[in-house]
């Protein structure tokens, strides 16, 4: 789980800070194009589901859910839009609601967080 990514480093660090440990890590951008770049993460955790995303203004931001309020998720797409790369779309259902992000990692990338995601939800 090596990345140079910024994002990535900043959501890890944060985890070691709430003596967390994160079983896997996906690169994620919001929107519908999906972005050139990276843009943020989500982790996976024993308990918990964590995100980091940038602002505009100011520096990232990190968030997390316990997995106890994370429904469904789902992964489609795989075109690209109006030229921007091909990119994955992930939904996931937190407390009822979706959210949305883009990946531009391999299926078999998302396949793996997916997996681990659902190996934790299951040792709740």
């Amino acid at each position: 789980m090596i990345s140079d990514d910024p994002t990535h480093a900043l959501l890890l660090g944060r985890m070691a800070q709430e003596g967390d440990t994160a079983l896997a890590v996906l690169a994620i951008s919001a929107g519908p194009l999906g972005g050139a770049t990276s843009g943020g993460a989500l982790a996976v955790s024993r308990e918990r589901l964590w995100l980091t995303q940038p602002h505009l203004l100011g520096g990232p931001s990190v968030a997390s859910v316990p997995l106890a309020s994370v429904g469904a998720v789902t992964v489609g797409g795989g075109r690209p839009v109006l030229g921007a790369p091909r990119a994955l779309r992930l939904e996931v259902v937190v407390d009822g609601r979706p959210v949305r992000w883009r990946t531009l990692a391999q299926r078999q990338a998302v396949d793996e967080f997916l997996l681990a995601l659902s190996v934790a939800r299951d040792l709740l």
